[in-house]
């Protein structure tokens, strides 16, 4: 009986809480409602250069350009793994043969000296 009497001393404290704090205060009722958000436009292109094409095409589809290029530089081999893991894990939509040429231009603009 004590726990069920604690119970119900807990949940009614809760109630309080709430009623008192009232809708424009924490723990007051939630409001639901839409809210407008305005992302800046993803415009950047890769910079020129062999396989730049090919990865405006297909790496943009997920990625802005910007954030591939602010990656850590990396060797041939870590980028080839990375455009490799796309398409096999994320489905990114490349052929076999794309990974290396992806790769090839990933380590020309942002690869290990």
């Amino acid at each position: 009986m004590k726990a069920s009497a604690a119970v119900l001393l807990v949940w009614a404290s809760c109630v309080s809480a709430s009623a008192m704090a009232g809708p424009d205060k924490p723990g007051g009722a939630a409001v639901i409602r839409t809210v407008d958000v305005t992302l800046p436009n993803g415009t950047l292109t890769f910079p020129p250069g062999v396989g730049s094409n090919l990865a405006n095409a297909q790496c943009v589809i997920c990625h802005s350009a910007g954030m591939v290029t602010r990656q850590p530089p990396l060797s041939f081999q870590e980028w080839k793994a990375e455009v490799a893991k796309m398409r096999a894990v994320y489905g990114a939509p490349l052929a076999a043969d794309e990974v290396d040429q992806i790769a090839r231009y990933l380590t020309a603009i942002n690869g290990k000296p």
